[in-house]
């Protein structure tokens, strides 16, 4: 697989975690060392995506409700 390709597909599953995960799941079960290196490249890829969002999202919901709690008196 050229470079590029691999390229393509790493950064599809970071910003679609969902192709990254499926392509990991099926490509890890192949006979192919290179399929299978990729495949869990792509894997820990979308999942590192998914938790990345999960914090930042706590954090935005964290921040934007803060304002509330510093009311000056």
């Amino acid at each position: 697989m050229s470079g590029g390709m691999k390229a393509l597909l790493y950064i599809l599953s970071f910003f679609i975690p969902i192709i990254g995960i499926i392509l990991g799941i099926i490509w890890m079960n192949d006979q192919d060392m290179e399929k299978k290196a990729i495949g869990k490249t792509c894997l820990i890829l979308g999942i590192v995506s998914i938790v990345l969002s999960c914090i930042c999202w706590f954090a935005l919901s964290a921040l934007s409700l803060a304002p509330a709690f510093m009311t000056g008196y």
